[in-house]
Order: structure tokens, then C-alpha cells, then sequence
């Protein structure tokens, strides 16, 4: 079974001090830094999904095992049809949507509350191909989007999505906390506090 490989000489290890940590190999990221260094591909990382008729709290549970906060909404032929979030489940849109329809919690999907792909703004990958960083966190404050979509085209011409950008990678990418919903700063003000550190 195993006559195509090979052993490989193990070395030892007495002499060795240190462990290389990312920042030893690439300097920290910046406001300048590639705004790819910051999105999530989908031709690297498969997206998360859930189907549009999923229970929304089996769904928020879905999202916390996947350590997510937005779910891609599939329809029942896999085709993407919107978004989901952990603030449209736990916030007030499932209270709302029962209300207003005599249900209770337990009767409401994802495809009650989610985000339709028709009311979706996003970026192409040529947008984010060519942006900073900062372009993209004064872009999701001007929109008070946690999460931006990243839209391709195939050679065939197919549109698809091609990866998100959010809020909270941006945050851990940068070690600052980062809150689309404040008033958008000026390039200025949200480079002091990165290289500070704090709060935007």
C-alpha cells in the first residue's frame, strides 16, 4: 500500500529556542495593506450555507458551530439566494416577522427574514483586486454593512459570489475594534487609532 512513499529523515529538535509567529514572516497588516488580505475566497475557503428553509435558531446554531455571523441562504436547488445574519436572528426581525404573521419563533425560516440577493449591494474582485483596506472599511461605514459580498464572472459569463469581506476580520486583522455603524472617519482619524490601537 504504501510502496509509492517514502520515509522521510526526522531531525532533532534539542537546539531549537524560538517559534516563528506571522508577523516574523510578513510585516502586520495596515489601512494600505490589499483589501484581498482581508476577504474570504471562496475558490480557498468553501462558504457557509444553510438552506432557506431552515428554523432560524437551528440555523444561529449552525453559525456558532462554523464560528460564522453570516450564513450564504441557498434555495432548494443550491442556488444562492440571499444572506442571514446573527443580528437579523437575534436581533428583532423574527419577533417582527411572527407578529406581524401570528407565528411562533419555532414556525419562522430563513427565508422569512434573510437578506434577498435582489436587495444585496456588493463589490466585484476587480473592485477589491484594487483596493486598500481602508478603502473597504470607509466603504462598509458608509453603508453600515458588518458584512460586504464580493461578486465575480465566470469565462462562461456566470455571475457568482467570490467571497465576503467582514467587519470582524477586518477587526482581528488589524487589532482594533471596528464598528461600521459609528460615523464614517476621515483616512486620517482611522489610521491614528490602527496604529494606536482602540476603537473606530
Amino acid at each position: 500500500m504504501f510502496q509509492e512513499f517514502r520515509h522521510l529523515r526526522l531531525q532533532e529538535a534539542r537546539a531549537v529556542e524560538q517559534l516563528l509567529a506571522p508577523s516574523q514572516v510578513k510585516p502586520p497588516a495596515t489601512l494600505r495593506s490589499p483589501a484581498l488580505t482581508v476577504m474570504t475566497d471562496f475558490t480557498k475557503t468553501a462558504p457557509v450555507t444553510v438552506p432557506q428553509t431552515w428554523q432560524v435558531d437551528t440555523a444561529l446554531e449552525w453559525m456558532k458551530s462554523q464560528h460564522v455571523r453570516m450564513l450564504f441562504v441557498v434555495d432548494g436547488q443550491g442556488r444562492f439566494a440571499g444572506v442571514v445574519t446573527a443580528g437579523d436572528i437575534a436581533g428583532s426581525k423574527v419577533q417582527a416577522y411572527a407578529e406581524q404573521h401570528g407565528a411562533d419563533r419555532g414556525d419562522v425560516l430563513v427565508r422569512h427574514i434573510m437578506m434577498s440577493r435582489l436587495h444585496i449591494r456588493a463589490l466585484t474582485f476587480e473592485q477589491v483586486e484594487n483596493a486598500t483596506i481602508g478603502d473597504v472599511m470607509l466603504t462598509m461605514q458608509g453603508s453600515g454593512d458588518q458584512h460586504v459580498v464580493v461578486i465575480d464572472e465566470s469565462d462562461a459569463g456566470v455571475k457568482r459570489v467570490r467571497g465576503v469581506v467582514s467587519a470582524s476580520d477586518i477587526s482581528r486583522l488589524l487589532k482594533v475594534s471596528f464598528d461600521v455603524m459609528y460615523e464614517a472617519k476621515t483616512f486620517a482619524e482611522i489610521e491614528k487609532i490602527v496604529a494606536h490601537g482602540g476603537e473606530l
